[in-house]
């Protein structure tokens, strides 16, 4: 074997549980699974006002058996093509369900950069916990997949999310007009990124 096949990342295959100390405790980021569905359903509900300032609108057919099952599906797709890798966070001490986060809009060949994305229910903010996942998502990209570059949009009101991109070593590159259509309205997005070397 070549020194460049040893060195190359096992891509397009389902990651194991990244685990990463914080504030509250322990967090663990783990691929999506049916037995997620009713803690996921219940703690989109518990933060749909939560998260409409910041996220694209969503109905009641998002939270279906059948969606959920339909997003796996696409889930597994992503990661056999080595497009995406999207994460559930839990908490490491009873296993609780607490949010997500995602690694979308993966290039290989001359980028070898993606997204990031990521929320928090607003009743386990303040515990290091998006930090935390943002860590753990920095350090699989980095050292298992090889990335170069992760970038995250942000809304400049969004003050507790820029916090987190900023203290985990992001730098605000420029901003996006009318990035994405959330709550009716077109939104602006601060850029930020983060590459291997920083």
């Amino acid at each position: 074997m070549s020194e460049a096949s040893r060195k190359m990342p096992k891509r397009g295959k389902i990651p194991n549980p990244i685990y990463e100390p914080c504030t509250g405790g322990q967090v663990y980021l783990a691929v999506p699974k049916w037995a997620d569905f009713d803690s996921w359903v219940a703690l989109r509900r518990d933060n749909r006002t939560y998260l409409q300032s910041w996220e694209p609108s969503w109905d009641e057919a998002h939270l279906t058996r059948s969606a959920y099952r339909s997003r796996l599906t696409i889930y597994k797709k992503m990661i056999a093509e080595d497009i995406g890798y999207p994460f559930h966070v839990f908490m490491a001490e009873g296993h609780k369900l607490v949010g997500a986060c995602n690694l979308t809009a993966l290039k290989r060949g001359s980028m070898q950069s993606a997204h990031i994305g990521y929320w928090i229910g607003e009743r386990y903010g303040r515990n290091g916990f998006a930090r935390a996942a943002v860590r753990a998502i920095l350090r699989f990209s980095f050292e298992d997949l090889r990335l170069h570059r992760l970038e995250a949009a942000v809304q400049a009101e969004n003050a507790a999310s820029i916090s987190v991109l900023e203290k985990t070593g992001f730098r605000q590159e420029g901003i996006a007009r009318g990035l994405l259509k959330i709550d009716n309205q077109w939104r602006d997005h601060l850029i930020f990124a983060k590459l291997s070397g920083d």
